[in-house]
């Protein structure tokens, strides 16, 4: 059942060609925030194509690593908050709560790191136009 995490990547994938279609205007923070909601649980998904022969242990390798950088915050964020018994099996609802934390999180994270490549990008669009102006005209403000 988990192999179907993998399906999550159609979220940020959509989400890229709908904002470069639309001509959306926070194009990198809404990409960020669809990004983030979906990598834990896509990285937990690859992990479990390692059956594949070949193709299937590269995936489970970025899986490991994806789980690892992402996985691992969500979990011991709630395990420090006490929603989380230490020492015990991890349940299916309790790796849907970690996904769920994981998921709002790196939203928000990735949703920043985004709208800070927005705005840079406004800002470079702005400077452009004075570069092509005559010197009278640029200074003359």
């Amino acid at each position: 059942m988990s192999e179907w995490l993998i399906f999550l990547a159609i979220v940020p994938l959509s989400c890229i060609y709908l904002t470069k279609n639309m001509y959306i205007k926070n194009r990198f923070m809404w990409y960020g925030i669809s990004f983030g909601m979906v990598i834990a649980p896509v990285s937990f998904g690859l992990i479990q194509m390692t059956y594949i022969p070949f193709i299937g242990k590269l995936l489970g390798l970025v899986g490991v690593i994806g789980n690892l950088t992402h996985g691992s915050i969500g979990y011991i964020s709630l395990l420090w908050s006490g929603t989380i018994e230490p020492n015990t099996v991890i349940t299916a609802t309790e790796l849907v709560i970690i996904n769920i934390f994981n998921g709002v999180l790196f939203a928000y994270i990735y949703g920043l790191i985004g709208h800070a490549v927005d705005k840079k990008l406004a800002k470079e669009k702005e400077s452009i136009p004075a570069l092509r102006t005559s010197l009278h005209t640029a200074t003359s403000k």
